[in-house]
């Protein structure tokens, strides 16, 4: 089961643009088995980013210093454009992989950061699935381990 948190390599990303090329993006929800994955994606690039840790709300960015995390450089997770994909195609899609994860208070981190940052454009249903119900949650562990 893919959790949130999990970091992922897309050898063959297609951005809003219209390019093609490699990205790593985090996840954002722990899927359901007809759930969407909910993606943002990271740069390294620092261009005219600010580098203060954690939730830079004026600009729709959290910044994760160098190795403090999973990440060897310093990164920037873009919260600004949420990337969803069908459960099938992500499970299916042999360019995406998983190359790691961050741990749950860091990725809780983020997902508040974004919750505040684009509170005005976020769907309804990509809400739910960013922050399930309890109820919600038990169900999915239930699903996957099928014992209780």
């Amino acid at each position: 089961m893919v959790v949130k948190g999990t970091i992922f390599h897309h050898k063959n990303f297609l951005f809003k643009n219209g390019e093609i090329g490699s990205k790593l993006l985090f996840l954002l929800n722990t899927p359901g088995k007809h759930d969407p994955y909910l993606f943002v994606k990271t740069t390294s690039q620092k261009k005219d980013k600010p580098s203060t840790p954690g939730c830079i709300e004026n600009r729709s960015l959290f910044f994760i210093p160098t190795k403090t995390t999973f990440f060897e450089e310093p990164t920037w997770i873009q919260l600004y454009e949420i990337y969803e994909i069908a459960s099938s195609d992500a499970e299916n899609d042999p360019h995406l992989t998983i190359v790691g994860s961050l741990d749950t208070k860091k990725t809780d981190e983020i997902i508040n950061c974004l919750l505040v940052v684009q509170a005005d454009d976020i769907t309804p249903s990509h809400k739910k699935l960013l922050k399930p119900p309890l109820i919600t949650s038990i169900q999915k562990l239930k699903d996957k381990w099928g014992r209780y």
